[in-house]
């Protein structure tokens, strides 16, 4: 494996190769240089991995190196070094994009740890582009992570759909990232450059929400001062993605069926219609069927809704993806809180895909933050994690005592308790005994079982 390749920029001569014999000793490939002009003309032909710059040259000085660096070679880190530190200067490198500021005289432990730091940032960083690149020449999907078969799926569902005109309904708990999904098939769709607008149906009460799809004229109610352009009209072109829609009213569900089956909008207050081009993705966690059965949601909206259908699997259904995620979300919080936490240990990785995950991805995401802000090893450990992950898991429940005659009488009695110790969670007892959902539902069907 190549080694890093560092650059040296240092007018002091003692200095210069003080610094260059310990990067060295380091295992790093080292050039070294004494001015900024010279500077800039070796990063111009060699992609460094870290450049180390006094702040004080003659000529160009370090600041305009920062400066020149960050524009010529954005992937490259900057250190600066220098005997007069300030907090100005030290504020204005970092603001130029630094990774670090070291005062002289400094410690070689001190310098050695920070050049370590900053290169294994670099190293997460390239290896998470790779990633991302891989993963987008095969999927084009950024954010959508994970490669269990149940996700294959969703990338294919979206992948055979993005360009059409067709609704889709995306269904699945909360917490799996819906939203994630509806952005994944805009943005690789032929309205990627039109605009993405979301809008949570739940959040809002039925005239709120009523205008804030179709607008309003001045004066259709008090405090209309003037005309206001909708969620439609101003995603004309593009998608509007309505979030939990297993929750509005049924006049409004009316409404809406009217909109996608005409494409024509009417604001509130205005005796005028509008035609809008608009691609709708909905979503929900509920049970539209059951709604539909107890008269809550039309069939017809439901049916119009759900040309094309994409199911979200639960976190504890693609378990798999858990090490995947993980990942992803502790390079992002690593980067935004400037910690370099190079990885998970093999204990909270266990403690992780042991947990049953009730809020879904939303939850990992949570829990991988609040590890990252935490931390103080190079990876995250066990301690870190909340305390309901670290304790040991919890043991399959045991046969009760009872005369039990048959052995399916056993086997059912074994599969309530099972039931009953997950709170119904099929997938955890599917997982409990062994077994795949379909055949534990073909035994409950056999054995007479409701949960």
């Amino acid at each position: 494996m190549k080694p890093p390749q560092i650059l040296i920029v240092e007018d002091d001569r003692k200095m210069r190769l003080a610094l260059r014999e310990i990067m060295t000793k380091e295992g790093y490939s080292v050039d070294t240089v004494e001015t900024g002009e010279a500077a800039l003309e070796r990063a111009g032909g060699t992609s460094y991995d870290l450049v180390i710059t006094d702040l004080k040259l003659p000529g160009i000085d370090g600041m305009d190196v920062l400066k020149a660096i960050r524009r010529l070679r954005p992937e490259t880190s900057v250190v600066m070094i220098t005997a007069y530190a300030t907090v100005d200067t030290a504020v204005e490198a970092m603001r130029g994009g630094a990774e670090d500021y070291i005062s002289k005289p400094f410690n070689l432990d001190e310098i050695r740890l920070i050049v370590r730091k900053v290169l294994e940032k670099r190293a997460l960083l390239d290896d998470n582009r790779l990633l991302r690149s891989q993963l987008k020449k095969k999927y084009s999907y950024d954010n959508v992570v994970g490669n269990s078969e149940a996700m294959i799926e969703v990338y294919k569902t979206i992948d055979k759909v993005k360009d059409s005109k067709a609704t889709v309904l995306i269904l699945g708990e909360t917490g799996t990232g819906k939203e994630l999904v509806a952005r994944a098939i805009h943005y690789n769709s032929i309205r990627a450059e039109q605009p993405f607008l979301p809008v949570n149906c739940a959040a809002l009460t039925e005239s709120l929400l009523e205008s804030e799809l179709f607008g309003y004229v001045k004066g259709a109610f008090t405090g209309a001062v003037k005309d206001k352009q909708g969620v439609f009209e101003t995603a004309d072109g593009g998608t509007v993605f309505l979030d939990e829609i297993g929750d509005i009213s049924l006049r409004l569900q009316q409404v809406l069926l009217r909109v996608l089956e005409n494409g024509e909008i009417q604001p509130v207050g205005s005796t005028k219609r509008k035609k809008v081009d608009v691609r709708v993705v909905a979503a929900t966690n509920r049970n539209l069927e059951e709604l539909m059965k107890s008269s809550e949601f039309r069939a017809d909206l439901y049916y119009r809704l759900n040309v094309i259908s994409l199911r979200l699997p639960s976190l504890i259904e693609r378990k798999e993806d858990i090490a995947a995620l993980a990942s992803h979300f502790l390079l992002k919080y690593s980067t935004e809180n400037n910690k370099a936490i190079m990885g998970i240990s093999k204990e909270a990785l266990r403690a992780l895909e042991r947990y049953d995950w009730p809020g879904n991805v939303r939850e990992l995401e949570n829990v991988i933050e609040r590890a990252t802000l935490l931390e103080t090893a190079d990876e995250i450990t066990l301690e870190s994690l909340p305390e309901k992950m670290r304790a040991s898991p919890d043991k399959p429940p045991v046969v009760p005592d009872e005369d039990l005659k048959t052995l399916e009488e056993v086997g059912r009695a074994y599969i309530i308790r099972v039931l009953e110790k997950t709170g119904g969670n099929k997938a955890r007892a599917s997982e409990i005994l062994g077994i795949n959902r379909t055949s534990l539902w073909r035994m409950m069907q056999r054995l007479n079982i409701v949960a």
